[in-house]
């Protein structure tokens, strides 16, 4: 504790300036006119005479004693600025003490003190990165909340839900620094399913074979343990096997890719799959060959290929029976792909429980499509065109399966492609509840 009596008694301020102040009034000389007889000369070149020089000699003598004698005050005040200096110096040093100890025990009755570890732990959820997969950043949650004090460490390292979520990087996995790093993340997660976003930006062409399968062996674990997986990149073989006699936990799966198919191979059970997103801008999917997925439990599947065959789009429909919203682009159908949906019967294609359907239609086929569908559950269905008003809208195929399925239909949504505008009419009276949108957010009716 600062005694503030034992700090006067050693640095005893008043008696300092006191003393100082009546040592200078005791040396100061008077100052106030130092005009003489001769200051009038000092412009012209005058000459003194040899009775002066006497009295010019004393003036000279007596200005050098009071250079002296200004000196030495000007020393006495540099001495005590100095002490007075010390004596700031220690005060600041106290004045910081003192300010520590007050906001030491200003926190011993913070509020944040009381806050339940469960509370705390839940605030600490909300504060991670809006993105589901979280990149480690020192600067971000979780990391930066583990660096507040012990008790907000401790809180942090023991929510499971704070280290759920990781993206890894597949070139990086190679130092062992990195995957120690990865495993100890995820470990902290205990038994909360993982969500895991991997981006393989190895360079597959001449990639080490045995460093791939090191690779798998390292994931597959992971895999094992996440209900939410985003794989980016070239697909490797393999990697979804599953261990004797489990279920893959993962229901949600998203796969991106810019040069080739996303290879995908269930050969094992994912009874609880329902969310699948492909995704390769630069690949024409003409085939589903080398894409095995249990087809039947999937509530949601989106396809963004640069062309989707209009074939596999019925080919979906009859393989996902359970499915209930379907995106799809860019969907395209040649001469011969027409000639198979125009063979097929009106109708002939039913699905008792798709919900919503969202296309973006970049050749013709869209009428084929419509002729051969059912569809008695449709709620909502948004068609975009990619070439704007190059295709005509189908009515009467519309209006013909939307007759057949007996639908509710609530929303229809037609982009870029006015040839449909003449028949909203008579679609709003048909289906008095529907609302209709264009390329414009605002529906034309409600």
């Amino acid at each position: 504790m600062i005694s503030w009596t034992n700090f006067s008694e050693r640095h005893p301020l008043s008696s300092v300036t006191k003393s100082f102040s009546l040592k200078l009034c005791s040396q100061r000389p008077c100052f106030q006119d130092l005009d003489t007889p001769f200051s009038q000369f000092s412009a012209v070149n005058v000459v003194p005479g040899p009775q002066d020089i006497p009295l010019i000699d004393a003036i000279i003598s007596q200005r050098h004693a009071h250079i002296s004698t200004l000196a030495s005050q000007m020393a006495s005040v540099d001495g005590a600025i100095r002490k007075l200096g010390a004596i700031q110096t220690k005060l600041e040093k106290n004045s910081s003490h003192v300010r520590g100890s007050l906001l030491t025990h200003q926190a011993l009755i913070s509020p944040a003190r009381r806050i339940p570890p469960e509370v705390l732990s839940e605030a600490f959820y909300h504060c991670l990165p809006k993105t589901p997969y979280v990149t480690p950043r020192d600067v971000e949650a979780p990391m930066v909340l583990t660096r507040v004090c012990r008790h907000w460490r401790a809180v942090a390292m023991s929510t499971p839900r704070l280290w759920s979520s990781l993206s890894i990087h597949l070139q990086k996995i190679a130092c062992e620094a990195y995957r120690r790093g990865c495993e100890s993340w995820l470990a902290r997660a205990k038994s909360v399913p993982l969500a895991i976003r991997v981006l393989n930006d190895v360079n597959m062409f001449g990639a080490d074979p045995t460093l791939l399968e090191s690779v798998v062996l390292w994931l597959r674990p992971l895999i094992s343990q996440s209900t939410d997986l985003w794989w980016h990149g070239p697909s490797l073989p393999t990697l979804f096997v599953p261990m004797p006699d489990t279920d893959l936990p993962i229901q949600h799966l998203r796969i991106t890719s810019h040069r080739d198919t996303p290879a995908i191979h269930f050969p094992g059970p994912a009874r609880r799959l329902r969310t699948v997103s492909l995704q390769c801008l630069n690949y024409d999917l003409q085939s589903l060959d080398g894409i095995h997925l249990p087809w039947d439990n999937l509530l949601e599947l989106n396809m963004h290929f640069a062309l989707f065959s209009s074939a596999l789009f019925v080919q979906l429909l009859t393989r996902c029976g359970d499915l209930r919203t379907l995106f799809v682009s860019c969907l395209s159908a040649d001469e011969d792909q027409r000639a198979v949906l125009r063979a097929l019967p009106p109708g002939s294609i039913t699905h008792p429980r798709l919900r919503r359907i969202e296309i973006k239609v970049i050749r013709a086929g869209l009428e084929a499509i419509f002729s051969a569908l059912t569809l008695p559950a449709l709620e909502d269905l948004d068609v975009c065109f990619c070439y704007r008003e190059r295709d005509a809208w189908p009515h009467a195929a519309f209006m013909d399966m939307l007759a057949r399925s007996r639908c509710a239909l609530k929303r229809l949504t037609v982009r870029s492609n006015k040839s449909a505008l003449p028949y909203f009419g008579e679609y709003m009276e048909t289906m008095p509840g529907l609302a209709i949108y264009t390329s414009t957010p605002d529906p034309l009716s409600r």
